[in-house]
């Protein structure tokens, strides 16, 4: 029991983090315009990559083409030609992984974990 408490606070302290961060750069991300933006054509979820001025991105999916599901911003950085993600909310990770590639030929995106 000692032990699970500890681990429990540590746990909680680390979610909230990376989402008060978010909170705290919202009015930056909220006026960053579009640079580009990628989409995926699914049967009832469509999903949705933008790139962002400021260094930020956003990652959704939209339901039956009206309703915004689910949200993942972050930021990223550019190392090369592969962009390096950084999610506020690390479910983001699970779904697209750390590092994109920007294929400005064929105007695609190819993600890696």
């Amino acid at each position: 029991m000692k032990i699970i408490i500890p681990v429990l606070v540590t746990i909680t302290l680390f979610s909230c983090t990376s989402s008060n961060n978010f909170h705290k750069e919202k009015a930056l991300f909220e006026s960053s315009p579009v640079l580009r933006s990628f989409r995926s054509v699914a049967d009832m979820n469509d999903s949705y990559f933008v790139i962002m001025d400021n260094n930020f991105f956003e990652f959704y999916r939209v339901l039956f083409d009206s309703v915004k599901n689910t949200r993942y911003p972050g930021r990223y950085h550019k190392n090369g030609d592969t962009l390096v993600l950084q999610f506020y909310n690390r479910k983001g990770y699970e779904l697209l992984g750390k590092k994109m590639l920007v294929d400005d030929n064929s105007n695609q995106v190819t993600f890696f974990k």
